[in-house]
């Protein structure tokens, strides 16, 4: 008895992986159908307006450079043109950093600038 029980236990568990795998082949095949629909739609914006459909974002790779190295260069865009203040988007894209590593950089580094304004209203200037 606990022999054929463990037998229909076990064609079962093989059944509910195959159910499982078929599933993942059905949802896989959804996917590429869905893929291939918004391919025909980018094609149909591109005969109709002329101009390539926008296919995301391009992340932009910046080097890591150490926290010193950073301090310096912040400085030496606010020697050049930094006597109105500068926010951080500006400050990152003269550094040739991310605004997010920048405003990180200047939260743990409070001395370096001063800091004038919260939120997005935020500017910097030297201290």
């Amino acid at each position: 008895m606990t022999s054929s029980a463990l037998e229909e236990i076990q064609s079962l568990e093989l059944r509910i992986r195959q159910l499982k795998e078929d599933a993942v082949l059905e949802l896989k095949e959804k996917l590429v159908a869905a893929r291939r629909t918004v391919s025909d739609l980018e094609k149909e914006i591109e005969e109709l307006t002329g101009h390539a459909a926008p296919t995301g974002a391009i992340r932009i790779r910046r080097e890591s450079i150490p926290d010193e190295d950073l301090k310096r260069k912040i400085l030496e865009v606010f020697a050049a043109n930094g006597t109105h203040g500068m926010n951080a988007k500006r400050i990152a894209d003269a550094v040739g950093q991310a605004p997010l590593r920048v405003r990180d950089f200047l939260t743990k580094n409070p001395k370096v600038l001063k800091r004038q304004g919260k939120g997005a209203g935020t500017k910097f200037f030297l201290p």
